[in-house]
């Protein structure tokens, strides 16, 4: 069943989980909330003001559900794959594939890093994101033994 308001469409059960779960929420922030759980855009000022109450996260126009109401709404992993996973977990998988097999490619380090970025960034950030935890893991955890068109990581051997 769909609920029609002003020509665009909200999902009914989330809404009534939303309202059913937090009784002090008004029908704006449900449907703004709505909006924001289908990735469709809101202006600043709804942004600004779901934030100051805890009910999203992100910056535009990535914004997504809080913690707080991805649990209200059981959607706890889809919460925890729009946060991304923290750098020093995507660090230490890029470390224990060198530890498994003695160095890694490029290739192996996007194959690891980029399937576990927040799915909001594009193909371009997460490529410059994951550019940024290796220059970050280089000189201190691995260096490169390979060439810069092919490079080839390897452990520092002081680790």
């Amino acid at each position: 069943m769909v609920l029609e308001i002003y020509g665009h469409s909200i999902d009914e059960n989330y809404s009534k989980l939303l309202i059913e779960k937090k009784d002090d929420l008004e029908l704006t922030e449900v449907i703004l909330l709505d909006k924001v759980q289908k990735s469709i855009p809101i202006t600043d000022e709804a942004a600004r003001m779901l934030k100051r109450k805890g009910f999203i996260e992100g910056r535009k126009p990535n914004y997504f559900i809080s913690a707080k109401i991805a649990e209200l709404t059981n959607q706890k992993a889809e919460y925890t794959r729009n946060k991304g996973l923290n750098k020093e977990v995507l660090m230490s998988f890029v470390l224990k594939h060198i530890e498994n097999h003695g160095y890694a490619t490029r290739d192996e380090i996007d194959d690891l890093i980029i399937p576990n970025l927040p799915p909001h960034l594009s193909e371009e950030q997460k490529r410059y994101k994951t550019n940024n935890i290796i220059q970050e893991m280089s000189g201190k955890l691995i260096h490169n033994q390979g060439s810069r068109t092919k490079p080839k990581w390897v452990l520092l051997k002081n680790n």
